[in-house]
């Protein structure tokens, strides 16, 4: 989800931008996401979502990365403990031995990456500048700013990008409406605010239900690798029931538990 990475930056989630999707007060939230290439529309890959939660807030998130093949890609591990937009998260892709995320070493701030097995880890320090995500963390800065957002504002934010070492601004807003599942939904943007020639590439596109404020689909670069070794994008849609794709690749089931990771 938000997977803000690869050409911009990872967030994933993706999202993995990926999704604050209940308001439980406490206990478990599972749901998966589909993730299509965005030309061609061709399927790629299931996110599965295990969230746990506490007091209304998420506490840790874990992520499993299913393909074509209906075995696990990659796995991603997120804490909410110190930033409730800022986790410390790890995400690893064993076939490239890549890995990237952000720690805490004592107080300090650090993204992290290792582009593959044998290369040494990359590190940048950094400080939390309010209103700032990072990851999947980016949903719930959406949340927050909802109303906002809705009301036609623009909202700036500061986002850490460890796939990029770096701390980029951005800005958010609605563009729109559009139907999903039958049902009205909100369209925002998330686009640079400002221009750097290493960062730039089209602005990300999210859909929310207005309702439950859930994410039900994004659209930009993801954090999956190709052949090459690239991220590329990616459509990926939160849907109710699973596409028929993904069930004859053998994604697991979207509730708790049914990942074999």
């Amino acid at each position: 989800m938000l997977a803000l990475s690869g050409a911009l930056f990872m967030l994933a989630g993706t999202a993995s931008v990926a999704l604050a999707q209940a308001d439980d007060v406490s206990g478990s939230r599972c749901f998966n996401g589909y993730a299509y290439t965005l030309q061609g529309g061709e399927y790629r890959y299931t996110e599965h979502h295990e969230q746990q939660r506490s007091n209304g807030k998420i506490t840790s998130w874990d992520v499993d990365y299913v393909g074509t093949d209906g075995e696990s890609i990659a796995q991603k591990h997120l804490e909410f403990g110190a930033n409730d937009t800022v986790p410390t998260y790890t995400l690893e892709i064993p076939a490239d031995g890549y890995r990237e995320g952000i720690r805490r070493d004592g107080n300090q701030w650090v993204m992290f990456r290792r582009d593959n097995a044998d290369a040494e880890e990359k590190t940048k320090p950094f400080s939390i500048e309010e209103p700032m995500a990072a990851d999947s963390g980016f949903d719930m800065l959406v949340r927050e700013n909802f109303d906002a957002l809705v009301a036609g504002e623009t909202v700036p934010f500061n986002f850490a990008a460890a796939g990029r070492q770096a701390v980029v601004k951005l800005r958010a807003n609605q563009t729109g409406t559009t139907q999903f599942e039958g049902k009205e939904a909100v369209v925002f943007d998330a686009e640079l605010d400002m221009f750097l020639v290493n960062f730039f590439v089209d602005s990300l596109q999210l859909t929310y239900d207005p309702e439950t404020k859930r994410l039900l689909e994004y659209r930009g670069i993801g954090n999956m690798h190709n052949a090459a070794g690239d991220v590329y994008p990616v459509r990926v849609t939160y849907a109710s029931e699973m596409p028929n794709e993904a069930k004859q690749a053998g994604a697991p089931a979207a509730e708790c538990g049914s990942s074999n990771s």
